[in-house]
């Protein structure tokens, strides 16, 4: 596959998800509000709910999460940036995935002023496609440094 290729599947992947993540903030918000929906009994609910503090509900100051928001995706260009300049095309595609994710929650946060979440798994936390592409993202990271050293 060439490189040209490869930049481009690997943004449509992340626009992708971008995409999807908003779609679903959007139905459940303007279409659903209220409703929730069961995948695997009671396993995995789909349902609205809202987050005002950061990973797992920590509550911080709004304008300190707004400034590390920033901080991060700016980084996250910068990583894009140079991992394509190297020809590392599977990281750049990870740090796109991750960027796409906290994009969508900084949308979340600057026009309702938290972050919109729908994933309700029994035993956890509630999260959206976003928090899964930044989590799965750094996961891959983690990865792909750890065989390096190996």
């Amino acid at each position: 596959m060439s490189a040209k290729t490869k930049i481009i599947l690997g943004n449509l992947l992340a626009l992708a998800g971008f995409i999807a993540d908003r779609v679903i903030k959007y139905f459940l918000m303007q279409k659903f509000p209220g409703r929730e929906f069961l995948f695997f009994g009671d396993w995995l609910k789909l349902k609205l709910a809202y987050n005002t503090g950061v990973a797992f509900g920590v509550q911080l100051n709004s304008y300190f999460i707004f400034a590390a928001y920033l901080a991060i995706l700016i980084a996250l260009i910068a990583l894009v940036s140079v991992c394509y300049r190297r020809r590392q095309f599977t990281s750049a595609i990870v740090f796109s995935i991750i960027f796409a994710g906290g994009f969508s929650n900084l949308l979340d946060r600057l026009k309702f002023g938290r972050v919109i979440d729908y994933f309700d798994l029994k035993f956890y936390s509630v999260f959206n496609l976003a928090d899964v592409m930044i989590v799965l993202g750094v996961v891959v990271i983690i990865g792909l440094n750890w065989r390096k050293k190996k």
